[in-house]
């Protein structure tokens, strides 16, 4: 089916004008002009999600309780339903829509807002389950990956240390939470609401993911200025209220590690192999942006008193 069509089963207009998006790593995103309005198209990437159907059940489960929620700043976005689901398969891959939505930015400049939202979004799924079989065996766990890069022969001595410290705070022990792992700034727009974007990575886990992730993120290149930390941290505090444990808090440092760490070890990788996971990234790129993190992870290794102190101003 030509891809002009495909809004039809979603009961819209055939797409007039249609224009591919290149921001994202895993799926194919789509501008759709349909009937005037504008619409996001997406194509779930089969060689990431193994059962896309699962992720977009999942994704029903978070609109049901963000829906339910109530009087929170914080939302996601509203999937057109064909039928009684909210997606489409047409030639063998699963298509969803949303409408465009109209937001004045991106959170990557409010890291207060960005934290809050995400903050918000752990708070709001507390309680729910989710279908694991929506992600890979094995998504956002770092020793996996470390193994993973060794036996393709690739090499990351600093953080063998690392990785024993990591194994000691994330055991079984430590809650797990619905969280919506991939958490960069990036993934919440300003616009009526904070719109919390990107839910297909959503799974059980540690919520210091997913601030390590908003972190890693904020920080950007210039790793000078903390202020983007302490308004994160804030923001995500605010936003949780009071919703984790003191072990989980004291787990939040050790997730800035992780989360950086795990990139820059599946970047590692993806330079090693032919058939690539971030979809349009060539071997050099791989290894460029590899670096890059380990240089933010070496930074935010030395700056632990720091960092470690701007968390518990924020979590009191």
């Amino acid at each position: 089916m030509d891809i002009r069509y495909i809004p039809t089963l979603f009961g819209l207009p055939e797409a007039a004008g249609l224009t591919e998006l290149n921001t994202g790593h895993i799926n194919r995103t789509f501008l759709a002009d349909c009937g005037g309005e504008r619409y996001v198209l997406q194509a779930l990437n089969p060689a990431v999600f193994p059962c896309p159907e699962a992720v977009m059940d999942n994704i029903a489960v978070i609109s049901r309780a963000f829906a339910e929620s109530g009087g929170s700043d914080t939302a996601v976005p509203c999937f057109i339903a064909s039928g009684d689901k909210t997606y489409a398969v047409a030639e063998g891959k699963v298509w969803r829509i949303y409408r465009y939505l109209s937001a004045a930015a991106t959170a990557a400049a409010e890291p207060a807002a960005a934290g809050r939202a995400f903050g918000s979004f752990i708070r709001i799924m507390d309680g729910r389950e989710l279908n694991s079989a929506a992600l890979p065996s094995g998504y956002h766990d770092f020793g996996g990956y470390y193994d993973e890069l060794t036996a393709l022969g690739g090499e990351a001595p600093q953080l063998a240390k690392l990785k024993a410290e990591l194994d000691a705070v994330f055991t079984e022990k430590l809650p797990r939470r619905i969280i919506h792992g991939d958490a960069k700034a990036d993934n919440v727009l300003i616009g009526d609401a904070l719109t919390v974007i990107d839910l297909d990575t959503s799974m059980s886990g540690y919520a210091a993911i997913d601030f390590g992730d908003l972190v890693r993120s904020v920080c950007g290149g210039d790793m000078s200025d903390l202020s983007t930390v302490r308004a994160a941290a804030r923001g995500f505090a605010e936003g949780l209220n009071g919703l984790l444990t003191a072990e989980e808090v004291s787990s939040l440092y050790c997730g800035i590690l992780r989360s950086t760490a795990e990139l820059a070890v599946r970047y590692l990788a993806d330079s090693l192999r032919e058939e690539k996971y971030f979809r349009g990234k060539t071997t050099a790129d791989c290894i460029c942006r590899a670096e890059e993190l380990l240089g933010q992870l070496d930074y935010f290794i030395a700056a632990r008193p720091e960092l470690t102190g701007i968390i518990t101003e924020a979590f009191g």
